[in-house]
């Protein structure tokens, strides 16, 4: 049985919204609990993007925690973070 990732999911929901398959850099890791948090270096979505994003992940049966943009003043390689819950 092949193991679902909160990280191989999100990339394939983000390819199917926006239809281009990641090539920026993945940075994923634990967020308390059973959070991963997932960022996509230098790229920023739409609002609409993400809701549609958002709501392909939590058919997926995924819970989400906060989806942010860090910018470089704050993070070292600015990008949009994805955080869900992996039940």
């Amino acid at each position: 049985m092949k193991k679902v990732t909160v990280t191989s999911e999100l990339r394939k929901s983000i390819t199917k919204v926006t239809g281009f398959i990641i090539q920026q850099i993945v940075y994923s890791d634990s967020r308390g609990g059973n959070a991963v948090g997932v960022k996509i270096g230098f790229q920023k979505y739409t609002d609409d993007q993400i809701k549609l994003i958002v709501a392909d992940m939590e058919s997926k049966g995924f819970v989400k925690k906060y989806v942010r943009f860090n910018d470089t003043k704050n993070a070292y390689v600015c990008g949009t973070r994805f955080c869900f819950y992996n039940k």
